[in-house]
């Protein structure tokens, strides 16, 4: 009868993933592994010998290099966990975290399942070690070997950190919404605002031109009143130059027109009737340039609080560690600020024509000269607030859908 010795062999792995994955929003447990190997050799004559403890640390090694390989398979998928989970807390809530849940339900029980087959791995990989042993060695050539894996399984969790980022995200997106809110009434407000600029720019433009044009007809009839009859030569889209040349016309035409009077007298008399004419009539420009500047004054203050709630965001957003694409909405936000200053810029530059366009208006414009006025206001024309308007609009309900995407999530 067929003698037998059984050689046992222990070994225990006390952590399989020995080199853990650096992951932000998943717990990696231990997994304990205990192995134990059973060589079962045979002799006829007499009891075999046990296999000697090199041999069975050789086989020990073939089991450890296939355990290395689950080791790889679950590292690997911890890693790919972990970025999924990423993507759903860039948009902290709870059913972010509930799909995340779901997903890591999922990887424990595949890892589970590779863990159950892993037995089945070593036991075959000790076999063929065995084999290659048993060459040369008559006490291997009927050996038979048993594999044991007992695994302690734990499970990968979600951190600690996902909880109290849920908890705190409502909150911090409730303060987003509160600063958008701000965004976008002082947006609405300054697009209502500018809806009106054309006509009144249009208004202030005709109204002026009126005005030139009448101050040019009233300084003629004032020269005429003095008698002066030649008029040849005098533009009077250079109010000071016309009246100069008036003055010198009068007082070549002699006592009749001068009647005693110094050239002083008769520019002061020109300069007063003119003003005098225009006065009574300018109500129109000068309620148009009022309207104007109330308009633009108000519209450039929308626009510079406006500015400042989007530096406002911009800060919070850019500092933000839980805002989906929290550097990309700050951008969004500079791009606002950008065109609000932009915006702000021109207006003030409106604000300036209009206190040139004030001094016109009380009669003082006598040294203004019409041409320039003129080409200012075409300037003003040309210096067009419609594409910084349209930027602040269209950026504005990007940084709104930006936020809001965030809000869904969180509600």
């Amino acid at each position: 009868m067929a003698k037998t010795t059984v050689t046992k062999h222990k070994f225990y792995v006390v952590d399989l993933i020995r080199s853990k994955p650096k992951t932000t929003y998943l717990e990696i447990p231990k997994y304990r592994v205990d192995v134990e190997i059973e060589v079962t050799t045979k002799a006829t004559l007499k009891k075999p010998a046990e296999v000697p403890s090199t041999k069975m640390k050789r086989l020990e090694e073939a089991g450890r290099a296939e355990l290395e390989r689950y080791e790889t398979i679950i590292a690997q998928e911890a890693a790919t966990l972990d970025a999924k989970v990423a993507k759903l807390m860039a948009t902290p809530g709870e059913k972010a975290k509930a799909d995340a849940e779901k997903m890591i339900q999922a990887s424990n029980a595949m890892i589970k399942n590779a863990l159950a087959s892993a037995e089945g791995a070593a036991q075959k990989a000790i076999e063929t070690r065995l084999k290659k042993e048993a060459k040369g060695d008559s006490l291997l050539t009927e050996a038979r070997v048993k594999t044991t894996l007992k695994v302690t399984v734990g499970v990968i969790k979600i951190a600690g950190s996902v909880a109290k980022l849920v908890a705190t995200s409502g909150a911090e997106v409730t303060s987003y919404k509160t600063i958008l809110v701000q965004v976008v009434k002082l947006g609405l407000e300054v697009n209502q605002q500018l809806k009106n600029e054309a006509k009144l720019r249009k208004d202030l433009y005709s109204g002026i031109q009126a005005y030139i044009v009448l101050r040019g007809t009233v300084l003629m009839q004032a020269a005429e009143r003095q008698g002066i009859t030649d008029t040849k030569g005098i533009s009077p889209k250079h109010p000071l130059d016309a009246v100069k040349k008036l003055t010198a016309k009068a007082l070549a035409m002699g006592e009749e027109v001068t009647k005693g009077r110094d050239a002083k007298s008769i520019a002061k008399e020109l300069l007063s009737a003119t003003v005098k004419g225009i006065k009574a009539k300018v109500n129109d420009a000068e309620s148009a340039r009022k309207a104007y500047r109330e308009h633009t004054t108000k519209t450039r203050q929308k626009t510079d609080d406006l500015g400042g709630a989007a530096d406002k965001l911009m800060k919070k957003a850019r500092a933000s560690k839980t805002l989906k694409d929290g550097i990309k909405l700050g951008a969004e936000c500079m791009t606002l600020k950008r065109a609000a200053s932009e915006l702000a810029a021109k207006l003030q530059d409106r604000e300036k024509f209009l206190e040139e366009m004030q001094a016109l208006m009380e009669g003082n414009g006598m040294k203004v000269d019409d041409a320039t006025t003129i080409e200012k206001l075409k300037a003003l024309d040309k210096k067009s607030i419609a594409t910084e308007a349209g930027t602040v609009l269209s950026t504005i309900k990007t940084i709104k859908s930006m936020v809001g995407n965030v809000a869904d999530a969180v509600g």
